[in-house]
């Protein structure tokens, strides 16, 4: 490979890794829910957009979803490597020529994501400020361009040394650095469906959860504990746990009827889907298999560190459901309809998930 290359080659390896991944998130049962959900949300937006009101709350209230616009895919990618900084020192050229070339793309990428965002956003436009199509097109043109420069200047910012903004030189560890913290936000997303080679979970103690998890319910059962220490210390699934319970809360302020209760299943089912893999986040140590508990046991303190924050869910989306609708039957569709499917998917679903996960891995143990 020749370094005047290096750019077309980092990118295709990075979306063929990429793609690798996509085939494990986006398989059957989450294509289904997601393609529900996706109906669902459209529906729900239309009957915002049909019944919005116009006054200077809902035109601010676009207006901050506006701005927020542009803090989603504002970072550049620059497809530096660890080694770089030592490896290819003699050939610093070619580094410039790829960070030039990945600046550019990054450009063009984040730009592209903040058109189709915007475009998204025209209907709302269109009701509550004005009918002009070539105003709309010329206010979209500009919050392209706008995050087009914000790009191209975190870009610069992130290849510069702190303090010396007139200098050449470029701080190739930093880049190194913005980077792989890139690369970690994007492999986690895959990470909490398949364990991700390189990627290593962020540990963190979290204070306030200590009284938790030591009165946790179940904790006669010794991995009791280990999972729910798990789940809050390894940010990825708390994080995980609360993203879906605000966009839960989301859709119940903003949709009713059988549409919410769709609504509800679906998050809750990718919800339990995606907690899943929090079972085998102790597989690689020894000690945990060979402490004398039964692979029952191990399931059933999986499904009790998992059932009271799906029960915190539900609770937490019913009484925002009833506070938006003041609606007694159908706060009783879904109550019934969230028991009902939390229970299938806590106490069945995931004991067929395990059961299947465990058997593959012993497939592949005894084939090596």
């Amino acid at each position: 490979m020749k370094l005047t290359h290096l750019f077309k080659y980092r990118a295709s390896k990075q979306w063929q890794t990429y793609f690798k991944y996509l085939r494990y998130v986006f398989n059957d049962h989450a294509v289904l829910a997601l393609f529900f959900l996706l109906g669902a949300a459209g529906l729900a937006y239309q009957s915002l957009w049909q019944t919005a009101v116009i006054n200077i709350w809902t035109q601010l209230a676009l207006v901050i979803v506006i701005l927020l616009t542009f803090l989603i895919f504002k970072g550049p990618v620059n497809f530096t490597k660890p080694a770089d900084a030592t490896a290819l020192l003699g050939d610093e050229t070619s580094l410039r020529v790829m960070l030039k070339q990945a600046t550019y793309y990054s450009m063009v990428v984040n730009g592209a994501i903040e058109g189709i965002l915007i475009l998204l956003l025209w209907p709302m436009i269109f009701r509550l400020f004005t009918h002009s199509i070539l105003l709309v097109t010329a206010i979209t043109i500009i919050l392209v361009l706008l995050k087009i420069l914000l790009t191209y200047l975190i870009a610069r910012q992130q290849s510069k040394f702190e303090n010396q903004e007139n200098s050449k030189l470029v701080n190739w560890r930093r880049l190194i650095a913005a980077e792989e913290n890139h690369q970690f936000v994007v492999l986690s997303f895959y990470n909490l469906f398949i364990d991700v080679p390189g990627i290593t979970p962020r540990v963190k103690r979290q204070k306030w959860a200590d009284l938790l998890i030591n009165h946790w319910p179940g904790r006669q059962i010794p991995t009791t504990k280990l999972f729910v220490t798990a789940f809050i210390r390894r940010t990825q699934y708390i994080k995980l746990w609360l993203r879906l319970t605000v966009i839960g809360a989301g859709a119940a302020w903003f949709t009713t009827g059988w549409l919410q209760t769709i609504l509800f299943l679906i998050l809750l089912y990718l919800l339990v889907l995606q907690l899943i893999p929090l079972y085998d986040v102790h597989k690689h140590i020894v000690l945990n298999f060979l402490y004398p508990i039964s692979d029952k046991q191990r399931l059933k303190a999986f499904q009790i560190t998992i059932l009271p924050w799906i029960c915190m869910t539900i609770i937490f989306w019913l009484i925002i459901a009833f506070i938006a609708t003041f609606n007694i039957n159908l706060l009783l569709q879904n109550f019934l309809s969230l028991v009902l499917l939390g229970g299938i998917l806590v106490f069945w679903y995931t004991e067929q998930k395990t059961i299947k996960s465990t058997q593959r891995r012993h497939t592949r143990a005894f084939t090596k």
